[in-house]
């Protein structure tokens, strides 16, 4: 059963020069369960990343609070170190969103917030969660005091989840699960200080393989479904975009009606899916669409003397090819043309 040994809360305010601490009434729990279990268990996007330095200031912080807790036994009463360890991590966060407002001045706005933090053990195995959700502000109609409040929604803007360990009396910390809602970077280069565990290319590269592997028997079996999804999400990944690895699979999925009927899409995609519990790729990156340049190509047979390649995924395969039979028994491969200079070097179909 997961225990929640230690957590904290910090409004954050880019006009402040510190974070608030906010007690954490005991009717706030159930936000803090809501927050904690998005992070860890709900949220299956997440991207994985590494330690740079162990002395870095939310590393080296999350670490000392975690040892004084073990040195409590688990039951914090004195929670002095604790304390002065969330508020450096939280002052850590607003010093980092200030840079980066500063940065973007004019183009963009920080997502408004507050921290939350929780060290919470589930048998014998630690982790350590901050997590940047939203909050609401208002000024009160008397005394004009700002405020703050949090949706019913629950909003997680950006997490962080880390495994924590005691070996050789030294604080092992695994590899960092982060989640971020925007492509702001500033969450794991100057808040965490973490470094890519998987970069974008490893990652489209191990995707596009996935999703070959998935599709591959297809090939002979049902080779108009084959191509269709294949090319569908070829295109997904030779577009630059940020991928929701589960939105994507959704996508390629949820609303495809197969040409075969033995085709079962609600198995391919939990193949696919299974696939990104084996850890090779991150459920969240940006694509690399120069890593798939060569697997993107298609080269079909037309007959024994002649090849068609299709250098790029098209967005929708249908409405460039089909097959066309005519009354002399003869069937045809229809390729929309675009290209001036090649309509006028064949005649046009009487038809």
């Amino acid at each position: 059963m997961m225990q929640i040994l230690y957590s904290s809360l910090h409004n954050l305010d880019l006009n402040q020069d510190e974070p608030v601490r906010k007690d954490i009434p005991s009717d706030f729990e159930s936000f803090m369960q809501s927050y904690i279990e998005f992070a860890t268990s709900s949220n299956d996007t997440s991207r994985e990343y590494t330690v740079r330095d162990k002395n870095r200031t939310v590393v080296s912080c999350l670490s000392d609070l975690f040892g004084d807790v073990l040195k409590q036994g688990d039951v914090i009463t004195d929670p002095s170190v604790s304390d002065s360890m969330s508020d450096s991590i939280a002052l850590k966060l607003l010093d980092s969103e200030k840079t980066a407002q500063e940065r973007v001045q004019g183009m963009s706005t920080i997502q408004k917030g507050s921290i939350v933090q929780a060290l919470i053990k589930d048998g014998d195995s630690y982790t350590y969660v901050i997590a940047k959700v939203e909050h609401k502000e208002w000024f009160e109609g008397e005394t004009l005091q700002k405020n703050f409040g949090f949706p019913n929604e629950n909003k997680v803007w950006k997490s962080a989840v880390i495994g924590l360990a005691i070996v050789a009396d030294a604080v092992m910390l695994s590899p960092i699960h982060c989640y971020i809602n925007t492509q702001a970077k500033y969450w794991t280069e100057s808040f965490l200080e973490v470094d890519e565990a998987k970069n974008d290319t490893t990652n489209t590269l191990a995707v596009m393989k996935a999703v070959d592997k998935v599709l591959g028997p297809l090939r002979e079996i049902a080779p108009i479904d084959y191509y269709n999804l294949r090319n569908s999400a070829t295109h997904k990944l030779q577009t630059e975009q940020m991928i929701n690895f589960l939105d994507m699979v959704g996508e390629l999925f949820d609303h495809y009606s197969p040409n075969v009927k033995s085709v079962d899409t609600t198995i391919l995609k939990e193949n696919l899916l299974a696939l990104s519990q084996v850890g090779r790729f991150d459920t969240q990156f940006h694509t690399d669409p120069k890593v798939i340049k060569n697997l993107k190509k298609v080269k079909i047979s037309v007959s024994p003397t002649i090849d068609v390649l299709v250098r790029e995924a098209q967005n929708n395969w249908e409405d460039s090819f089909y097959i066309r039979e005519k009354s002399d028994g003869k069937s045809y491969l229809m390729i929309r043309c675009e290209d001036e200079k090649t309509l006028r070097m064949f005649p046009k179909d009487k038809d």
